[in-house]
Formats: structure tokens, sequence, C-alpha cells
């Protein structure tokens, strides 16, 4: 053991954030730590580094710890064997991704026997994401990690910590299996429900019938008369007790049935789009000999590109390859781009341009909105936007938040050319999950940007390498095996 967490507590206003009983980690641990954006994940990282102090409880760390904040804030020196595994030069550290590869490479240069990692991948493109996966796959250490990349978390860890409602669950294995146990722990609960109410109906039929029987063996029946009544009142009323103890046990059946809860479901939400709004061009978008220079550096270089109709296509590719640039660029409809006049487009960028801050997040989505206020409310449900959530103005949201409103907004649109820059970005799993979900039941089509592999490998039909300032095409299967 090098890690020991006991009754640890932590509030912040009124609200309850942290209540764990008992943590663990011992040599050797490959640890993933879940949860929804808001959680606590780092909150709970801070209290076992000892930075963060927590109300009460305490931890006993028994070994040096080395981190990566999500900062991106080197802590210390790096040596040139970790910069130049992840590309980088002796305090070259200007974009967000040098800086996440620079914190990095410092935390590792301390070769601590534990290593805290929150959200190591952040501003990592593919490329960095899989040397970053190499390296944790390595470590001598153990490693508490925190990550909404679900291909990394199964690639490096062992046991997963599922943070919900302030406390943690500890499971064995990596994320996919993480996920299978949840499956059947929702398919036992829908099936506990189930059961549940079946027999609950049947004891309050039953309880019912025998009082109907009861009230009516105090009435003589049809046809006796009262000489007869009397005869057989005495009779009737050892039988009617008999009925009415039968009646008290059922009702104490029913009285001590345990409860079960319907298992949360989020509503489904069919985003087919109608036969008359398809794009029957074969080709949504088609860029023609698109060269695109910042200053002396050209970005694209002579790009040929088609966007397939009703496919899912993604772009992936190095920081600064000029994806972005690309999209964009048929986003804006520039020149040597054309679009089939039936092609109604709808854009994510992130720079999250499309929100106004003095609205509320549903009345920002329903603003240009092509379907009704209850779908509109679906989507959100769907990325995890609670009731409460939907009322709150955009000016209070976090970054998180801001991102589900304005990709809501995209979504119920109506357009049938989706264009999507990392949308993944700011996400938790659960939403990740969610809007998956989501674009595999959209029929239009689909131009993306993602960094994530699990992904681009769930939605894509194709996927373009830019590279070299131009895109080549890679086999969807072979990605999902190797990546790129």
């Amino acid at each position: 053991m090098i890690l020991q967490a006991k009754n640890l507590w932590k509030e912040y206003g009124d609200r309850r954030l942290l209540t764990i009983d008992h943590l663990v980690i011992e040599e050797g641990d490959r640890i993933g730590l879940i949860g929804p954006n808001g959680a606590g994940k780092s909150t709970l990282l801070g209290i076992l580094a000892g930075r963060i102090p927590p109300d009460a409880g305490q931890v006993n760390r028994l070994c040096p710890i080395a981190e990566i904040r999500q900062t991106g804030e080197a802590d210390g020196e790096w040596d040139g064997q970790y910069a130049s595994q992840l590309g980088i030069g002796k305090w070259e550290a200007k974009s967000g991704g040098e800086r996440t590869r620079a914190a990095i490479a410092a935390a590792f240069s301390q070769h601590a026997p534990l290593l805290f990692a929150d959200e190591p991948t952040t501003s990592l493109d593919m490329g960095g994401v899989r040397k970053l996966e190499g390296m944790l796959a390595g470590y001598r250490g153990a490693v508490l990690m925190v990550s909404h990349d679900r291909a990394l978390l199964d690639a490096v860890c062992t046991s997963i910590w599922e943070l919900e409602e302030g406390r943690v669950r500890v499971f064995a294995g990596n994320y996919s299996q993480w996920r299978e146990q949840k499956e059947r722990e929702r398919e036992y609960a829908a099936f506990e429900y189930t059961q549940y109410q079946r027999e609950k109906k049947r004891l309050t039929g039953l309880a019912e019938e025998l009082g109907r029987q009861s009230r009516a063996m105090k009435k003589p029946p049809k046809r006796m008369g009262s000489s007869e009544w009397r005869l057989y009142k005495g009779t009737a009323a050892i039988q009617q007790g008999h009925v009415q103890s039968r009646r008290r046990a059922v009702q104490s059946r029913l009285d001590h049935l345990e409860e079960k809860e319907k298992p949360a479901e989020l509503p489904h939400v069919s985003m087919k789009l109608p036969a008359k709004s398809r794009i029957r061009a074969p080709f949504a978008a088609t860029v023609r000999d698109l060269t695109v220079a910042y200053g002396e550096r050209e970005i694209l270089s002579q790009v040929h590109f088609q966007v397939e109709s009703g496919k899912r296509t993604f772009l992936v590719g190095d920081n600064g390859a000029g994806k972005t640039t690309l999209i964009r660029a048929i986003a804006e409809k520039r020149a040597g781009i054309s679009l089939p006049g039936e092609v109604t487009m709808g854009y994510f960028s992130q720079d999250l341009d499309t929100l106004r801050p003095e609205r509320t997040v549903l009345e920002n989505v329903l603003e240009d909105a092509a379907l009704p206020q209850h779908i509109c409310r679906a989507v959100l449900a769907n990325l995890y936007m609670s009731r409460e959530d939907m009322g709150k103005k955009v000016s209070v949201l976090s970054g998180g938040e801001r991102v589900k409103t304005a990709l809501a907004k995209v979504l119920v649109s109506g357009c049938n050319f989706l264009i999507l820059d990392e949308p993944a970005n700011h996400m938790d799993i659960y939403t990740l999950e969610g809007l998956e979900r989501l674009l595999a039941d959209y029929d239009g089509t689909l131009l993306a940007v993602s960094h994530d592999r699990a992904f681009v490998s769930r939605l894509a039909d194709r996927i373009f390498l830019l590279k070299g300032g131009r895109p080549v095409g890679l086999d969807p299967i072979e990605f999902a095996e190797r990546g790129w």
C-alpha cells in the first residue's frame, strides 16, 4: 500500500461534494477515475495529493507523488528522454498541446512511485495521446488518472473508480469492463423493478378482491329470506373472519414489499430526417484546389476533397495540420468550395459564438430550432443537462455546459449537413456517449474533426488523415485496430 484515505469529507457552500469512507492505492495499480462533470474528480485528486485540505478525514501518503495538473503547468523541469518522446525541445512550451507535453515530461522526470494525471490528454492530438499511452503503460509506479479518453482508459487501466454523488465505487478491470458491468446492473435493476411492479399489482388486486368479498358477506344473498339469513349469519361471520384474516395477511405482505426504484433512462430521440430533407446529390460538399496560408506557412495545399452525402466523415491529424481550417472553409463556402442548393448546414465551432449569454440554455436551443420543444429537451437530456440546467443563463455556465448547449442548438436545427469541430472537448464520458447515440441515429451528412479515437471509431464511415496540407483516406477498420 502506498496511499490510504479514510473518512474524507468535502463541502463547497451548502453542497456536500465528497463523502468517502475508504480508498487504497497499492504498488502497480493503474486506476481510472471517472464521473460526470462537476462530480469532484479534480478536487479528490487535490485532496489525495495534499494540495486541497479536506473538511474531515485523513490521507496517509507513503511515497512521493508526481502530478500532471489539468492547468497544463509543468511541475519542475524535465529531462531530454521524455522531451524527445513527446516531440518537444527544452523549454519549448507555447501552444496548449506543447504545455501539456511539458507537464507530462516534468511529471515523468520525477520517477515517483505514484503518478496522478488529471485529464493528461488535454490539447493533445492523436499522436500525442498514443505516445502518452505508451509512457503510462510502461510507467514503473502506480497511476491514478482522470480522463474522458476511453481508448486510453482501456489500454492502461486495471481498475476504475467511479465518482458519483460524492461517493466512489471501485470496479476491477478497464473502462469497457466497467461499462459492461454497469449495463448488467442496469438490466438487473430493470428486471427487479418489473418484478416489483408485477407483485405489487397482484397483491393490490388480491387485497381489493378480498375486501369486496368481506363487504358482500355483510348483506344477505339475493332470494334469501330474513329467517334463512338469520340462520346463515353465524356461518357468514366465520367466513368473513377468514376472508378478513387473509386480507390482512395480503396487506401486510404489500406493506413489507421491498420497494424498487425505476432505473433512470434517457428519453429516446429520433434524429432521422424526413426523406424530402435528405441530400440527393452524391456529395454534400466538393473542395477543388483549395490552398490556405498564414503568412509564409502553407496550411492547406491544393486540396481536392469531397464529403459523401449521407455518410459520417471524420478528419484526423496532428495539431496544426489544418483540420479546423478545412472545415471552416467549407462552412464559410469559400472560393473553391461548392455545395448543392439543397444543403442546409449546421456548424459547431470551438469558439461557441452562436450562444446568447443573457438567455437561458433552453431559450438558446429553441431560438432557431426546427424541432418541437419536447424533442429539444430530450436532446439536452441526452447530453446530461438537467431540467435545472436548462433554466440557467448561458453567462453562468461552465465551459462543458456551454459546449453542450451549443451542440444541442446545432443538433435541433433540422440541418441535413452537420459540421462539428472537436465536439468531444470538455465533455465527460457520460455526455460523450450520449452524443454518440444522437449522432449514430442521425441520417444526414456528418463532417467532424476529433482527436478522440473511440468517438471516431464508433461513428466514422470514412476517415481522412490531414497530413502535409492534404487529406489522405484511411480504412476505418484498420484505424479502429491500429490508429494512424
